[in-house]
């Protein structure tokens, strides 16, 4: 008994902290949902608000009926699938030729693509400045990039570093024989690449392509720039930058809209997110 009790009392107290920590994360999602269900247009201070105004469906009601949000939805469907194909068409390759070949000034570049991708923060938010200057400059000779289909290349611009050094990893763990086969075989370049490599590292694949969709799907700054409609844009417009929006049920309920794909995608690419982590191509 008195080995058990100092265990259990440490148990007991462990069990305690996780809830606490797990209550505290889960605490703004909570906020979110319960602020969008709430029937009244205010700041909710206290979960008791809801028993005192009541809740309603209606605010995702209005979400979905708004020809707005569908338009916005309509054009991030666009530039993520574009985004995804851009990503793989570039990554791929670069990613096979990092892998698979020696050549002069290689190990160097690798460096300054992980470099440059390790660059946030104030670098970024140069980048886009200067980006924004230069697509003003090319408007006022009467070039204008201000369009929908610009917005997949601004971004894989941005990806296709640092997810060419995690394909590049994953591609270095295949086995060069598969190749080497392939080629005895008869095969080509194409052939071993698009169905026997590629084939072989679908977990990297996949979690590329998810990259690529997430980065696409959630960003605002560059739509906004562009002005252009994406759910990000029509989101930070309707709920933060619009009159009251903070206080609007309906900018909540489309949050949790929002952010449905990428649970959706999370939890249906559990599997191959392992396998990855195993493979070394996710890095904490």
């Amino acid at each position: 008994m008195t080995v058990k009790t100092p265990l259990l009392i440490f148990k007991i107290a462990v069990t305690i902290i996780g809830i606490f920590i797990a209550t505290s994360l889960a605490y703004p999602l909570i906020y979110v949902v319960a602020q969008s269900l709430l029937a009244k247009e205010i700041i909710l201070t206290d979960l008791v608000q809801l028993l005192e105004y009541g809740v309603t469906l209606e605010t995702f009601s209005r979400v979905l009926r708004d020809p707005e949000f569908y338009d916005a939805l309509k054009n991030t469907l666009t530039v993520a699938f574009i985004t995804i194909l851009l990503a793989i068409g570039v990554v791929i390759p670069a990613a096979y030729g990092f892998s698979r070949f020696s050549f002069k000034g290689r190990d160097t570049l690798l460096y300054i693509y992980l470099i440059v991708s390790q660059a946030d923060g104030g670098l970024g938010i140069i980048a886009i400045l200067t980006l924004y200057i230069f697509m003003l400059r090319l408007a006022a000779y009467s070039i204008s990039l201000f369009h929908l289909l610009v917005l997949p290349f601004i971004y894989v611009s941005g990806m296709v570093l640092f997810q060419t050094w995690l394909m590049k990893s994953y591609f270095d763990q295949l086995p060069r024989e598969l190749d080497e086969a392939a080629f005895i075989d008869g095969a080509s370049w194409f052939d071993t690449i698009f169905k026997i490599t590629l084939p072989a590292s679908r977990a990297a694949f996949i979690i590329i392509a998810l990259f690529a969709f997430m980065g696409a799907w959630g960003e605002f700054i560059v739509a906004d720039i562009m002005q252009i409609n994406t759910l990000g844009r029509y989101i930070y417009r309707t709920g933060v930058a619009g009159q009251a929006g903070l206080m609007n049920p309906a900018t909540y309920a489309a949050s949790l809209v929002f952010a449905v794909p990428i649970v959706v995608l999370f939890a249906l690419s559990q599997k191959y997110i392992g396998e990855a982590y195993r493979r070394g191509i996710v890095k904490g």
